[in-house]
């Protein structure tokens, strides 16, 4: 039985948004921006461009709400300095299509080719994944010389966490989708900093582990004490965007 179908539709929780809803209140700076991706889907974004010539950071999230709810990342990272992307997978938010791990690799790398397409170029690129964006960032870096890449709170393939993700489905099942992380990310050429959470409840420390020791040097690790998913800028405060200036410098 091919369990593919039920595989995305407790992995993938994408809220809508109404074409004419324009930005919340806290991200009114944000330009609203669409990118068609290679098999036609259009999708929908945040840009910050401001300040002009820094470097930027590609922010891919997690697997539910959409961007107007995840722009709330761009007070964490601010004290950075950099510009900021942030992009709906398809089928999220106001983006076209249905997700899958194969629209969700094309949603990347159209985001990226978008960034390069107005002179901003692959080292100057900062691609951050959150938790199954950490996934979809694994498969964008790739063989490419990133500014850098930095995983938060994800995962080494979608296997390794099935237990805990989809607990009603007989162990070993075929899930379909794989997001195989711990096999790419040695393929990257970019430096790598992986942060994690240690009281994480969705996806154990030991992930995030696994996933550093794999990846290739210039590499950091951050665990956060005390943090758990979806609380890690939280707990750490302004140890957060301190280690990452840190590692970025």
């Amino acid at each position: 039985m091919d369990f593919s179908a039920l595989t995305r539709k407790f992995l993938y929780y994408p809220d809508r948004i109404p074409l004419d809803l324009p930005p919340p209140h806290w991200a009114r700076d944000a330009e609203e921006v669409w990118m068609e991706c290679p098999d036609g889907v259009k999708i929908h974004g945040l840009w910050w461009g401001e300040p002009e010539g820094a470097p930027v950071i590609l922010f891919l999230h997690g697997n539910a709400q959409e961007v107007y709810s995840w722009s709330l990342v761009r007070e964490d990272l601010a004290p950075l300095g950099t510009r900021l992307l942030l992009v709906d997978y398809h089928g999220y938010g106001k983006s076209g299509g249905s997700p899958s791990e194969q629209a969700l690799y094309l949603d990347g790398e159209t985001a990226l080719l978008w960034l390069m397409e107005r002179g901003v170029p692959e080292e100057d690129v900062i691609v951050f994944g959150k938790s199954l964006g950490g996934a979809v960032a694994c498969h964008l870096a790739r063989g490419r010389r990133l500014r850098a890449l930095i995983l938060e709170s994800t995962f080494t393939s979608l296997r390794a966490v099935a237990r805990k993700l989809f607990p009603f489905l007989p162990e070993n099942t075929p899930l379909g989708e794989e997001y195989r992380s711990l096999e790419k990310i040695g393929a990257t050429r970019s430096p790598v900093l992986v942060i994690h959470g240690d009281a994480d409840e969705l996806i154990p420390l030991e992930e995030g582990l696994r996933l550093y020791e794999a990846a290739p040097t210039p590499k950091d690790l951050y665990v956060v004490r005390g943090a758990g998913h979806n609380d890690v800028s939280l707990v750490a405060g302004e140890e957060y965007h301190r280690r990452i200036a840190l590692f970025l410098k």
